[in-house]
């Protein structure tokens, strides 16, 4: 990666919350990296992305998530065989470590992004804003909304552009 990290400048204790497909990607690459690639969830992405992801996760404290990231997640790491139960027990772990404020489903739809952008991400505006936390996404209209509410917010097409030196 470049010398200068693209998120050196932020204060890395406000702490980072992770969009859902990112941590399909942490437990699916957790799970069995070699996944990534053919896991239909994943598949947009390589080990390469998987190892930006840990770094980036391994620079902030803490880890933030909500109960509708989690219950996508859950959702969306559909294994089958082994596979299903290590993705169980990585997402349980997970859950040991991150901190989940509490941001009920009707505070979510009264935030100005629900219409456009649906209840999870209106959550995590929400929780962004309350946590005073930064977001990490690859979803390019939450990274839009989250940078014009003035959040810190890291879109992880940027991230992956730079850990490739473009």
């Amino acid at each position: 990666m470049n010398s200068v990290e693209p998120w050196s400048s932020l204060d890395n204790r406000a702490g980072l919350l992770i969009d859902t497909n990112l941590l399909v990607l942490f437990v699916v690459g957790t799970v069995n990296p070699d996944r990534i690639s053919n896991f239909k969830r994943t598949s947009r992405y390589t080990h390469s992305d998987f190892d930006l992801l840990c770094r980036v996760i391994g620079y902030f404290t803490p880890l933030y998530t909500l109960p509708h990231v989690m219950a996508e997640v859950s959702n969306l790491t559909d294994m089958t065989g082994p596979e299903r139960l290590m993705a169980r027990l990585v997402l349980k772990a997970a859950l040991e470590t991150l901190q989940e404020p509490a941001v009920p489903s009707i505070l979510a739809c009264q935030n100005g992004y629900y219409q456009r952008l649906g209840l999870v991400d209106a959550a995590i505006a929400a929780a962004s804003q309350e946590q005073r936390c930064a977001v990490l996404t690859d979803d390019l209209d939450l990274y839009v909304a989250l940078a014009q509410q003035g959040t810190a917010v890291f879109n992880f097409a940027h991230l992956q552009a730079a850990n490739w030196g473009l």
